[in-house]
């Protein structure tokens, strides 16, 4: 779900997408996947597949798997599969692009996710509920359940601070590049 940081601004939202309008123009993709056994044997393979060199290397504070763990995944080709399904008439570019990267998300009580960008489109999938993602800059904060994801432009600033709940955050990232 979706929701302001300052609720004197209104929100504008159809069904699959989120277009905000300041400074520039922001289109932010977002749904549910509806596949929850999917989704749990994603779970068991980041468990599965943390990488202790990736602990606290990047913007995460967390765990991670490899950068590019999910790539030749089949249960990830079959998501993106879906989404290019999905967004063939609305967002048919997008999904013409190269995935660079795709990798998993452990997020422990105390992790976080430091404040940052990244130069292509980025991608989440929510593989279980956690902690609310911030976009500062689009006054928007992000409440994930599991199956949601969501599509950034490139440069939109993201991330979380600690995070304080006593179960672990799951989630599949990726970014699409040229």
């Amino acid at each position: 779900m979706i929701s302001l940081l300052n609720k004197n601004n209104k929100l504008n939202e159809d069904r699959n997408s989120l277009n905000i309008s300041y400074i520039r123009n922001v289109n932010i993709i977002f749904g549910n996947y509806p596949y929850p056994d999917i989704i749990h044997n994603l779970i068991l393979d980041i468990k599965n597949n943390l990488n202790n060199e990736m602990k606290n290397y990047t913007n995460v504070k967390g765990g991670m798997t490899k950068w590019c763990h999910f790539i030749n995944n089949p249960k990830f080709i079959y998501f993106m599969d879906f989404l290019k399904n999905k967004y063939q008439i609305t967002h048919p570019d997008i999904f013409k692009k190269n995935i660079k990267e795709a990798w998993g998300n452990e997020i422990k009580k105390g992790d976080s996710l430091a404040y940052h960008t990244h130069p292509s489109l980025h991608g989440v999938l929510y593989l279980t509920k956690g902690c609310d993602l911030i976009l500062p800059e689009l006054n928007l904060k992000i409440s994930p359940e599991p199956g949601d994801y969501y599509i950034f432009p490139p440069e939109i600033l993201h991330g979380f601070d600690v995070y304080k709940k006593d179960y672990n955050r799951y989630s599949l990232v990726f970014n699409i590049v040229e």
